[in-house]
């Protein structure tokens, strides 16, 4: 039997990327933190698991009880965040080649949409999209941008998904 898993998806990685490009931060996000939210866009149950929750961000944490529990068991978070990288380094530098995301904000480690690479059209589609109304989408693409990555502090630690103890 087959069982399809949009994370392992190429086509669905390309369009959580451009998703997550065009409604987070409009100055770029870095790599590593466009890593962590798409795994949260892919298994947004697994927000509830950050841990301390961010302070700066406890507006946002009354919305976490609106997300519906994951019907897939993820037994090694770390592992499939770990697994989903070559698909989304994939999907990152095809964006570059197609001129959508931008060559040289990926080389200072940022990452963010070429201006007017999407069409309308497109953007009306992700509008459409019925992920982009939810909770679960505003604590992705508005809140966890806003908290730092490194440190013991950080998402790297709060979500026990990347190592964090030698961030500079």
């Amino acid at each position: 039997m087959l069982i399809y898993h949009p994370a392992f998806d190429a086509n669905h990685c390309l369009y959580r990327i451009v998703s997550i490009l065009h409604s987070a931060n409009k100055t770029g996000v870095s790599w590593s933190l466009l890593r962590l939210l798409d795994f949260y866009y892919l298994f947004p149950a697994q927000l509830k698991e950050i841990s301390p929750w961010p302070s700066q961000i406890s507006k946002y944490k009354r919305l976490l009880k609106n997300i519906p529990q994951q019907y897939e068991d993820i037994n090694n978070s770390p592992r499939v965040f770990y697994d989903l990288e070559k698909f989304q380094k994939t999907a990152v530098l095809e964006l570059i080649a197609k001129g959508i995301v931008s060559k040289e904000s990926f080389e200072a480690d940022k990452l963010c949409l070429v201006d007017d690479a999407l069409p309308p059209s497109f953007i009306a589609y992700m509008k459409s999209d019925e992920f982009f109304n939810k909770d679960e989408f505003k604590i992705i693409t508005e809140a966890l941008p806003m908290v730092g990555l490194n440190g013991p502090q950080g998402l790297k630690k709060r979500s026990g998904l990347m190592e964090y103890i030698y961030d500079a």
